[in-house]
């Protein structure tokens, strides 16, 4: 086993002073790669030295914009790239018979020391057809690198956009969580989406082994299988703790229960309404992290089961009254009728015309503050009616039926009560996690009910406890979730955020642009796919407010733009498409990364490259950053490269004939 190969703790080894992922080595490629190196050495073209671009054609998720990332895996690449003994024996029984020794001790010998990798810097935004990597050298070792190379930055680029996209619509102040582990596309690509999701804005991951090899802040809850795994009260074998400041001993769940009794009237949830287990639950998993208690509160529907049992006694109702008066009566659709049985009490139904607990002018009829001397004598109150539909309130929040705010309050009745049970003995929860139903609505339910508690109990924090949200969100769930005005702080963003869902590729591309300083191009008759020949140097103009006006590639002969002077630039390939731009600042993209066999530049920490991202996204207008329809960002070339690629293109292409 060479040092590469897998260690016995997994595929990161330690390699000095880098993490070097055991699986990034040369024979990560195409098996094309390998037998063009051995045609190029066959054909004696071991001197030739070639220049390579590495760009992408489109921005990813219908946007403007791309993050590059992966720049540092890159260069880990190129300092490890060496095919030991087992890769030389492999490849003498994988290739086609007839292959000469002497390539593979050609092959044993190379190494990375004779190339030279230019880049922008990781974290900048960047895009299309302006190369993010170029790479000069060997032709057979820099053919050699192409497969890898890409594979290293195609889904760190997308990933780290995607995240950056996400924290956009997000905004600022609200924490982003990364939770895809068990939905990424295997275990590197679990690791990759937690690094560059980190790199892209986002707070956290879920990943614990990303943690500990990116030093990214780890964080979570608990499941719905904790919750579920205790069914009552009597389960609980620990219900002691001590008191934060005097270190005696105390029973939280006697503490729980008696402010669960005191929060019934004031939240106006019955405690029959409430889950025995889930309580048991959160009380068990406070002792365990008394200062950590963050708690999963939707676990239980329990309304709905007492739903079933309302439409099983309006069946029965209807049975009577059919045999006494037929015809028989049709049964309320929802299951729901009035006069429905609570508590063993007959409830009444308002009589101002309210519907789904939404008054006549469309206020949400939210519960009031109870004397508790006058609870025995209250009688609970039901809608008239109770729909499936939601209904909008007029400050824009989706309001749900009934039965549904009441499944909720169950898991914010016992979570608040073994929280303030915590505060009587100096700890402070955390918060809750919502994972299922209208998190627009359910997340403004909790934030009134924290409210109302901090207010009742005199517990300033319990305001500011944190909301969680989860269940399969999107960048267009958190613009809609704005639009309603949730009260979330914190979102947990699993499949769609690793897996890229809306667009699963970025296309980068490696094409050949010079060879022994001969410009090469490809030509296509979907000019989108035509080259751009010749080593090119790129440059970056701004205004004079500080946002980028354009990118512009020139050859390497030309003198870079200068500020203050009128610079003409040129679509690559529609020739009316030109402008002249006077530039307030010029930013030279490129830099030396690697060259003569070692990193020529310090590397940036991984905080360093995020925060890189978003310093570079600021220097973008809006409108390019817009999620709907932005403003393309210009990318050109200066007249001395159109003129040369055109030129280029017409001496390449066959002239046609005619008969």
């Amino acid at each position: 086993m060479n040092d590469r190969e897998f260690g016995a703790g997994g595929q990161f080894m330690d390699r000095g002073r880098m993490n070097q992922n055991g699986v990034v080595q040369p024979l990560l490629t195409d098996l094309y790669q390998i037998t063009m190196a051995y045609a190029y050495w066959k054909s004696d073209k071991t001197d030739d030295t070639a220049v390579f671009d590495l760009f992408f054609r489109n921005n990813p998720f219908h946007g403007e914009f791309t993050i590059f990332a992966g720049l540092e895996e890159c260069l880990k690449f190129l300092d490890s790239f060496h095919y030991s003994q087992s890769d030389i024996e492999y490849l003498k029984q994988t290739l086609p018979e007839g292959i000469e020794n002497e390539f593979f001790e050609y092959l044993g010998n190379l190494t990375a020391r004779d190339v030279t990798l230019f880049a922008i810097d990781e974290g900048t935004v960047a895009f299309p057809r302006v190369p993010i990597i170029k790479i000069e050298g060997p032709l057979i070792i820099v053919q050699l690198l192409e497969t890898t190379l890409l594979t290293l930055v195609n889904y760190a680029s997308l990933m780290a956009t995607n995240a950056a996209r996400y924290r956009m619509v997000a905004g600022k102040h609200v924490k982003l969580l990364e939770f895809g582990l068990r939905r990424a596309q295997g275990p590197d690509g679990g690791l990759s989406a937690s690094k560059y999701s980190y790199t892209g804005g986002f707070d956290g991951t879920s990943n614990v082994l990303a943690g500990k090899l990116f030093n990214i802040p780890v964080k979570g809850t608990h499941a719905h299988a904790y919750i579920t795994s205790f069914s009552s009260v009597g389960e609980l074998k620990t219900r002691l703790i001590k008191h934060k400041q005097t270190g005696i001993m105390e029973d939280l769940l006697e503490r729980a229960i008696h402010h669960r009794q005191m929060l019934s009237h004031v939240l106006d949830v019955s405690t029959e309404e409430s889950s025995e287990g889930e309580l048991a639950a959160m009380v068990s998993y406070a002792i365990a992290f008394p200062d950590g208690f963050m708690a999963l509160v939707d676990t239980y529907d329990v309304k709905s089961r007492e739903t079933e049992q309302a439409r099983t006694e309006t069946n029965l109702i209807n049975d009577i009254k059919s045999e006494n008066s037929p015809p028989k009566i049709k049964p309320n659709v929802n299951g729901l009728k009035n006069g429905q049985r609570k508590n063993g009490q007959v409830n009444e139904h308002k009589a101002n015309g309210q519907q789904n607990g939404v008054s006549q002018n469309g206020t949400k009829d939210m519960p009031k503050d109870i004397d508790l001397k006058d609870t025995k004598s209250r009688t609970t109150t039901a809608t008239a009616t109770e729909t499936t539909t939601t209904t909008a309130t007029s400050n824009g929040t989706a309001y749900l039926p009934k039965y549904v705010e009441k499944s909720f309050r169950s898991g914010l009745l016992n979570f608040s009560a073994v929280a303030l049970a915590l505060n009587d003995l100096g700890y402070h929860a955390l918060g809750i996690r919502i994972d299922s139903g209208d998190l627009a609505y359910l997340s403004c339910l909790a934030r009134e009910t924290f409210e109302k508690v901090a207010e009742r109990f005199k517990v300033p924090w319990f305001n500011k406890l944190t909301i969680v949200a989860s269940n399969d969100i999107n960048e267009d769930t958190i613009l809609s979730l704005n639009e309603q005005g949730h009260k979330i702080d914190c979102f947990g963003i699993g499949t769609h955020l690793v897996t890229c869902q809306r667009q699963p590729a970025l296309g980068c591309v490696y094409k050949l642009v010079e060879i022994n300083g001969q410009p090469r191009i490809k030509l296509s008759q979907d000019v989108e796919k035509v080259t751009m020949p010749g080593n090119k140097n790129a440059y970056r103009l701004y205004s004079a407010d500080g946002h980028a006006l354009i990118d512009l590639l020139q050859k390497v002969s030309e003198p870079p733009p200068a500020v203050g002077q009128k610079v003409l630039c040129r679509h690559p390939f529609q020739e009316s498409k030109r402008a002249y731009v006077i530039p307030s600042h010029v930013e030279s993209l490129y830099k030396v990364y690697w060259k003569s066999g070692k990193i020529c530049q310090q590397l940036p920490t991984l905080e360093q490259v995020r925060e890189k991202v978003q310093i570079s996204l600021k220097t973008l207008r809006n409108d390019h950053k817009r999620t709907l329809n932005p403003t393309p960002y210009k990318v050109a070339v200066s007249d001395n490269l159109y003129n040369f690629i055109h030129d280029l293109w017409l001496q390449n292409a066959p002239i046609g004939e005619l008969s």
